[in-house]
């Protein structure tokens, strides 16, 4: 598993396992399949396409969800480098975790991506240089800061707090003023349509990679990935893939509030 972690890692350019994806790797079996499956896809359209979710969710922000964002020079703490860094990273890195949290969620289901047949580059791999020192997304943070991402995760509808807002929460100040930038256009229209926007490109960029997706469903059971356990993780990825829209909106916030939306030119 280390391997296969380490391996996602640098594929997808990030110096940490997103925390969704490190919930779907309880499930060793399910997990290194579906990654087998995945990688041959990380190629020029998977980039592409990430580049195009991400701008659809910048340009929401910056139209109609316009609104009041925590802005950095507010910010002194001593981290504040590191931090501005680390929600740059999250910022880049959502859109390909989107991804591969939408297409694990439907090989789950027995389903698979077809693939257009077209051989295409590879995507860039390796973890870029400036995320250097960002080793992960927090798992303990201040109880402050615990009790308000339960707020805020209840709030926002998803089973899975945004990595922006826990990679904030560090410090309950930031966390409180990241969220505040947030709360007021959490179910507008606009921001259900925001959501929808991603959702509809993320669907099409899963239909324009080159290799078929699919898992060998008469070997895996055999493995030990009974039916019971199949369905849990179908239901559990289909609740992930529901909150990708809303991790990626909350990194560009926060990226954008912090100066930071733009991206590093070797990414």
């Amino acid at each position: 598993m280390y391997a296969v972690l380490d391996d996602m890692r640098h594929t997808l350019r990030m110096s940490w396992v997103d925390p969704a994806i490190r919930t779907v790797a309880a499930q060793p079996l399910f997990f290194t399949a579906a990654w087998s499956a995945t990688r041959p896809n990380v190629t020029r359209s998977f980039a592409t396409g990430a580049e195009q979710i991400r701008t659809t969710s910048l340009d929401a922000l910056r139209d109609g969800l316009r609104g009041s964002t925590p802005a950095h020079d507010e910010d002194d703490a001593p981290d504040l480098e590191r931090f501005r860094r680390t929600i740059q990273a999250i910022h880049c890195a959502a859109p390909r975790v989107l991804l591969v949290i939408q297409a694990w969620a439907i090989l789950a289901r027995r389903q698979r991506l077809p693939g257009t047949g077209l051989e295409e580059p590879p995507a860039r791999r390796g973890v870029p240089a400036w995320q250097e020192g960002i080793l992960s997304i927090p798992r303990s943070v201040p109880l402050e800061s615990e009790a308000l991402l339960d707020d805020a995760t209840v709030a926002l509808g998803v089973a899975l707090t945004p990595p922006a807002l826990r990679a904030a929460a560090t410090s309950p100040y930031r966390l409180e003023r990241a969220w505040r930038s947030l709360q007021h256009r959490v179910g507008t229209p606009e921001w259900n349509q925001a959501v929808m926007s991603i959702r509809r490109v993320a669907a099409e960029v899963l239909r324009s990679l080159p290799h078929p997706m699919d898992l060998q469903w008469d070997v895996l059971p055999r493995r030990g990935l009974t039916e019971d356990r199949r369905q849990a993780l179908a239901d559990h990825l289909a609740a992930l893939a529901a909150a990708m829209p809303v991790s990626v909106l909350g990194a560009s916030a926060l990226a954008e509030g912090y100066g930071v939306a733009h991206v590093p030119g070797d990414w």
